[in-house]
C-alpha cells in the first residue's frame, strides 16, 4: 500500500489576470487536428501536445494516459512536446503522479511546487516553475490528463491558458474514443476477412470432389436423359456456390483495397466468348433473347482476361437476373475515340425491371440491393457490381449504369482503354510436353475423396491417372513412373505442395513435368507464390475442368509431350 500523498501546493488561477485570447491561432490548431484524426492515435496525440505547448506559451506539454495492471493504476507519458520529450513512454504510478490529484479532484489544477510535492519527479522536473494539468474525460470515463509546464520565471499560466487547454482536452477525449472505435472496426474487419478466407477454403475442399463426382456420373449416364437432368441441376447449384464464395473473397479484398489485376496480351473476342458461355444456361432457362453485336474483327487488349471476363459476366448476370422470363438482352461492342485515346465500350441493355433514378447514385455501394423483393429472390449478395467497378477502374476504365425508371430496363456500359502490351506481357504455359495420346496424370492431395473423384473423371476422359495422399508417397511413386502433368494440393500436412514442387524440380527425370497447383486459397498472393515456387499454373478448388482439359489437350498435341 503506497503512503498517503500530502496535499500539493496549488495556486488559484482565477485570481490571476488573464491574457487576451488568440482565437485565430486556436481555430487554426483545431482545424489541423480535425485532419489529424485520419492519422494514427500516436500522431494525433502528439499534434495535440505540440499545439498545447505553442498556444499556452509553455516550454513543455504532454498527454498522460491512464493504464491499469491488475489492481494497480499508472500514467503513461504518451505524447510529450518540448523540454521533456525524452520522457515520452515513461510510466509513473498513480500515487506518485500529479495527474492522479487532478482526476480525483475532477477539475483543472495549477501546481506550483511539483518537484517538492512529487519527489519521484524531482530529478527530471527540478526546473519546473508551475504545471497546469486538466483531466481528459469522455463519456464519463477518465482517460488521462493533458498538461503544460513552465520552466521560466516570467512564464505564468492564466485562465485563458486553462480555457485553451480545456479545448484540447475535449478534442483529445473525443479523438481517443474515435480512434479506439476505428481500431476496433479495423480489427473486426480483419477478423471478418480471416473468417471469410478460412470458410472459403474449407468450403472449396468438399466442393471439389463433389463437383468432379457429379461430372463423372454425368459422363457415365450420358445416354440416360432423366439422370443427366438431375446432375445438371446439382452442377448449376455448385457453380452458384463457387460464385458466391468468389464474391465474398473479392468483397474482403475490396474492403482492404487489395483487388488487383494481372494484365497481359488478351483477345477481346475470347473474353466475350468466355463471358457468354458462363451465362448461356441461365439465359436459356429464363427464355431470354440475347443479341450480340461484336466488332467486325478481333481486338487485342492489354488486360487481365480473367478479371475482365468477371466484369462482363457480372453485368450480363445482372441483366439476366433482373429481366423477367422471355425478356430481351442486347450486348453491343463499339470502338470509340476521346481526345485521341481509343477505348472499347461494351453496352449491355435489357428490358427488365429497371432502377429508380433516385438510387442510381448509390448503385456501386457494397451490399446494396435496389431491385425490389422479387429480384432479391434471384439471389446475389449485392457486392458484384462494386467489385466489377473496381476491376474496371484497375484497367483504367469505368462502368456507368443508367435507367429511365422502374419497369423501363437498364443500360450498363463498360469502357476500357485500348492498350497493347509488349511480347513479354504474354504468359503462355511453357511447352514442356512432347508426343501423342492420353496424358499421364499424377494427383497429390491429402483429401482422399478429392483424389478419387478427380482421378475418376480424368480416367473417364481417357487419361492414365495415379494418386498419392502426401508428398512422400508421391516421391516414391515418381521413382518408377513419369507423369506428364502433376496436380498438387498446396495445403498438405508435412511436405506441402511448394516443397514437393521443389523436390520434383530437382529430379532430372521430372524437371519438365507440367506442375499445376491446387488450392482453396485463391488470392493473388497465393497465385504469385505458386508461380514463384515453380508451378506453371494455379487452379482454385474446385478446379475449373475447362482449364484443366485445355492443359490436358496440350499434352495430347505434337511437340508438347516428354519422351519416355
Amino acid at each position: 500500500m503506497a503512503p498517503k500523498r500530502r496535499s500539493p501546493a496549488i495556486a488559484d488561477i482565477d485570481a490571476r489576470p488573464s491574457r487576451a485570447p488568440d482565437h485565430a491561432r486556436e481555430n487554426q490548431a483545431l482545424l489541423a487536428l480535425v485532419t489529424a484524426q485520419l492519422d494514427s492515435r500516436e500522431v494525433l496525440l502528439q499534434r495535440i501536445a505540440d499545439f498545447a505547448m505553442r498556444l499556452c506559451c509553455a516550454q513543455s506539454a504532454g498527454i498522460s494516459l491512464l493504464e491499469r495492471e491488475g489492481e494497480e493504476r499508472y500514467f503513461r507519458w504518451h505524447s510529450v512536446a518540448g523540454k521533456f520529450a525524452n520522457l515520452c513512454g515513461s510510466r509513473i504510478h498513480w500515487s506518485d503522479c500529479p495527474c492522479a490529484a487532478v482526476l480525483e479532484a475532477g477539475k483543472p489544477l495549477l501546481f506550483t511546487a511539483l518537484s517538492d510535492d512529487f519527489p519521484i519527479l524531482a530529478p527530471a522536473c527540478a526546473d519546473v516553475q508551475e504545471a497546469l494539468i486538466l483531466p481528459i474525460v469522455s463519456k464519463g470515463r477518465q482517460l488521462g490528463a493533458i498538461w503544460v509546464a513552465s520552466l521560466e520565471e516570467r512564464s505564468r499560466f492564466s485562465r485563458e491558458d486553462q480555457r485553451v487547454l480545456g479545448e484540447f482536452a475535449a478534442v483529445a477525449g473525443s479523438a481517443l474514443d474515435l480512434v479506439e472505435a476505428r481500431d476496433h472496426s479495423r480489427m473486426q474487419t480483419q477478423r471478418y476477412s480471416e473468417v471469410i478466407a478460412v470458410l472459403a477454403h474449407e468450403f472449396r475442399n468438399p466442393l471439389a470432389p463433389l463437383e468432379n463426382a457429379f461430372q463423372a456420373l454425368q459422363m457415365i449416364c450420358k445416354d440416360r436423359a432423366p439422370q443427366r437432368e438431375y446432375f445438371a441441376v446439382a452442377q448449376r447449384q455448385i457453380a452458384q456456390l463457387k460464385r458466391l464464395m468468389d464474391e465474398l473473397q473479392d468483397a474482403s479484398r475490396l474492403d482492404h483495397d487489395k483487388l488487383n489485376v494481372d494484365p497481359t496480351d488478351a483477345s477481346l473476342n475470347e473474353i466475350l466468348s468466355d463471358a457468354l458461355a458462363s451465362i448461356r444456361e441461365r439465359v436459356q432457362a429464363r427464355r431470354h433473347t440475347l443479341s450480340v453485336r461484336p466488332l467486325a474483327g478481333d481486338l487485342r487488349l492489354f488486360a487481365d482476361p480473367t478479371r475482365l471476363t468477371q466484369v462482363i459476366v457480372n453485368l450480363l448476370s445482372n441483366a439476366v437476373r433482373y429481366t423477367p422470363d422471355g425478356g430481351e438482352i442486347t450486348l453491343v461492342v463499339e470502338q470509340k475515340s476521346t481526345g485521341g485515346a481509343r477505348c472499347v465500350e461494351i453496352s449491355i441493355r435489357d428490358n427488365g425491371i429497371g432502377i429508380d433514378p433516385a438510387v442510381l447514385s448509390r448503385i456501386f455501394e457494397p451490399f446494396a440491393q435496389f431491385a425490389g423483393k422479387s429480384a432479391r429472390l434471384e439471389g446475389g449478395l449485392g457486392i458484384g457490381l462494386p467489385i466489377a467497378q473496381r476491376l474496371a477502374q484497375l484497367h483504367g476504365g469505368e462502368i456507368l449504369v443508367t435507367s429511365e425508371g422502374i419497369g423501363r430496363g437498364t443500360l450498363a456500359r463498360l469502357s476500357i482503354p485500348v492498350r497493347t502490351g509488349s511480347a513479354e506481357a504474354v504468359k503462355p504455359l511453357p511447352a514442356v510436353l512432347v508426343g501423342n495420346g492420353p496424358a499421364r496424370v499424377l494427383i497429390v492431395d491429402d483429401n482422399a475423396d478429392a483424389c478419387f473423384a478427380l482421378g475418376a473423371l480424368l480416367e473417364l476422359e481417357g487419361h492414365e491417372v495415379r494418386t498419392a495422399g502426401d508428398g512422400a508417397s508421391a516421391l516414391t511413386m515418381l521413382r518408377q513412373w513419369k507423369p506428364h502433368l502433376a496436380l498438387v494440393d498446396i495445403g498438405m500436412p508435412g511436405m506441402n505442395g511448394y516443397k514437393l514442387a521443389e523436390r520434383m524440380r530437382a529430379m532430372p527425370d521430372h524437371a519438365n513435368v507440367m506442375l499445376v497447383a491446387l488450392s482453396g486459397h485463391v488470392s493473388d498472393s497465393d497465385r504469385a507464390a505458386a508461380l514463384a515456387a515453380g508451378f506453371h499454373a494455379h487452379l482454385a478448388k474446385p478446379a475449373d475442368i475447362g482449364r484443366l482439359r485445355t492443359m490436358l489437350q496440350m499434352c495430347a498435341q505434337d511437340g508438347w509431350r516428354m519422351t519416355g
